[in-house]
């Protein structure tokens, strides 16, 4: 099985993390907004789940944990049919194009932290998103998911969260 393909040949597969220091130091928490925000309209809707799924399973259990793939799919809303390309599949196969996972000897490694988005990527998001981006910052980000989600900042109001809309 090849680096850039993923094709489950059972109805489990083997999830663990995937340690990168470079990008555990630089870039973004799956489970975060920046997930959300940017990743999202890369990935599309399934892929973005799913990452987010399997990074949990892989935080949980970094030695690593067989996952049952009709589950997951159901999970999220999916069909699962082992005998031909499903949308679990596809979705497994996007994580792997863009570098967010890959398959390694038996297991799929997950990435629990995602890199920033390169360049060309960020060129096809909206020039809102894209904006949002340019003033992005772990630390404060409240002004640029005020710009991301169409929202006027407010003086004092509580932190935005992207998940919270």
């Amino acid at each position: 099985m090849s680096e850039r393909s993923i094709n489950p040949s059972s109805d489990h597969l083997v999830v663990r993390p995937w340690r990168d220091p470079l990008i555990e130091r630089l870039g973004h928490d799956t489970l975060g907004d920046y997930v959300e925000l940017f990743w999202l309209g890369i990935l599309g809707p399934t892929a973005t789940w799913l990452l987010r799924r399997l990074a949990v399973v892989a935080v949980a259990h970094p030695e690593g944990h067989r996952v049952d793939l009709a589950t997951t799919a159901a999970a999220l809303g999916l069909g699962w049919d082992s005998s031909r390309t499903n949308a679990l599949t596809r979705a497994l196969q996007r994580l792997v194009m863009f570098g967010l996972a890959r398959h390694v000897d038996v297991a799929v490694a997950v990435r629990t932290v995602v890199p920033p988005l390169s360049v060309r990527h960020l060129s096809r998001l909206p020039e809102r998103l894209q904006r949002a981006h340019a003033l992005w910052s772990d630390v404060d980000n409240s002004t640029a998911l005020a710009i991301a989600l169409d929202l006027e900042p407010h003086e004092g109001s509580a932190s935005i969260s992207a998940s919270a809309w």
